[in-house]
């Protein structure tokens, strides 16, 4: 039986590519930020119990580096958050 794999930040770079590479492994449900808001912890734990994968692969990020210098909370609502969720 093949995985069911969950990805997030389907549109990056990364997660284009793991997009791309994925489906070898198994079957792929992709989600970019429209789709699933990581900083809406009741949707990210949703999302989870909806579509119940076997794997999980976060290739979501904040990529707003230079405003992370100002807003210090974004980054940590995004990037430290929504891994714990899902573990």
């Amino acid at each position: 039986m093949r995985p069911l794999i969950l990805l997030t930040g389907k549109n990056g770079q990364v997660g284009g590519e793991l997009l791309r590479l994925l489906p070898q492994v198994g079957e792929v449900v992709a989600l970019g930020h429209d789709q699933l808001d990581l900083s809406n912890p009741t949707d990210v734990c949703r999302t989870i119990r909806e579509v119940r994968p076997h794997l999980i692969v976060n290739a979501a990020a904040y990529t707003a580096v230079d405003q992370a210098e100002t807003d210090e909370n974004t980054p940590l609502v995004l990037e430290a958050e929504p891994p714990g969720l899902m573990a």
